[in-house]
């Protein structure tokens, strides 16, 4: 069996100032503080590889979490958190205008095709998420640790519950139905990689949703 630790990053500024998180966004200081909770408690767990998103909240998480345990990081763009649209990036959560925005895409979750301005749609995601998952079905690795982003940890969900079939609609039901991932609360995945199924029907998924948003390290 294989175990995958997904990790959120830190609080970043653009979340500690209430705005749409922007690429270059770097960890907050309550950030930096709670990267090294993570590697600390990361530090009793037997990893194999760490593997983080290229943005720079991520990769600042991993950065401390590498230095505790003494594994390298390697990159990968599938990890990266869903690309919002440029005119809403930096913008304050609360601005009526950003509000409308994200309502009309929350909205719109089910239709097929849609796509607000130049951010990714929910066929991007599902594409990216299911790479994601392919990706490290195929690592040799028993143990991985991924360093990664909120919302894209909830369309993981989705998939490791819902299956290559996933819908916006299954979608929806997974963020109604699962709280907000905390900054370096811990999501575990489980891969089965021969033909055991674990489900009460013996047809189950060979990946399996261990533990969701595990933050105790935070107190």
């Amino acid at each position: 069996m294989k175990t995958i630790y997904l990790v959120r990053h830190g609080e970043s500024e653009n979340n500690a100032s209430g705005t749409y998180n922007t690429p270059d966004a770097p960890l907050s200081e309550r950030g930096r503080a709670q990267a090294e909770e993570i590697a600390a408690r990361c530090s009793k767990l037997p990893i194999d590889a760490i593997v983080s998103s290229t943005i720079v909240r991520a990769n600042d998480t991993a950065e401390v979490i590498s230095a505790r345990i003494g594994k390298p990081i390697e990159f990968s763009d599938l990890f990266l958190e869903r690309r919002m649209a440029s005119s809403l990036q930096g913008r304050l959560r609360k601005d009526p205008d950003v509000l409308q925005a994200m309502s009309e895409i929350n909205a719109n979750l089910e239709v097929p095709g849609y796509r607000y301005e130049d951010g990714e749609n929910f066929e991007d995601l599902k594409e990216r998420v299911l790479a994601s998952l392919k990706y490290l079905e195929e690592r040799s690795e028993e143990n991985i640790l991924v360093v990664t982003h909120g919302f894209f940890m909830h369309i993981i969900a989705a998939a490791v519950i819902f299956g290559e079939e996933l819908s916006g609609a299954e979608c929806r039901k997974i963020f109604r139905g699962l709280q907000v991932m905390r900054n370096t609360g811990i999501t575990v995945l489980a891969f089965e990689d021969d033909d055991v199924r674990n489900s009460i029907d013996g047809l189950g998924s060979r990946w399996q949703l261990r533990v969701w948003n595990d933050h105790a390290h935070l107190g």
